[in-house]
């Protein structure tokens, strides 16, 4: 039997809540983690997918990364600014900048969509 490193050990390990959250937390800043949610309805989400494990989620979110962010960066009108402060929790709108940011299950679905196009995001509005 061939050795097998810690890495590799990781990276086929099947995904669950904690694991998403390790490998998104490592990849984007810390800003990104303000959310209440938890991640457990993601696991089902992405296997549907066919993202099963650690290095397929690794693998997503690493190839969407600077799209995400370029996303996150983009100013905001005065209009949208006001409508999403008013409609969500203001811990990821920055009202002055006019910016806002992704909480960590919005990081994975965004990076679904970009994949797997509008079949992720009717699949995600059908459950």
């Amino acid at each position: 039997m061939r050795y097998q490193g810690a890495r590799a050990k990781v990276d086929l390990a099947s995904l669950d809540a904690k694991r998403i959250h390790m490998v998104v937390r490592r990849l984007f800043r810390r800003r990104n983690d303000y959310s209440q949610a938890t991640l457990d309805e993601l696991p089902s989400e992405l296997g549907a997918f066919g993202i099963l494990t650690v290095k397929d989620l690794r693998l997503l979110m690493k190839k969407h990364r600077r799209s995400l962010l370029e996303d996150e960066n983009t100013r905001l009108s005065r209009s949208e600014a006001l409508w999403l402060s008013q409609e969500v929790d203001s811990a990821g709108l920055d009202a002055f900048a006019g910016k806002s940011w992704y909480a960590f299950p919005g990081l994975v679905r965004q990076a679904m969509e970009l994949e797997f196009g509008e079949a992720a995001a009717v699949y995600l509005m059908e459950r």
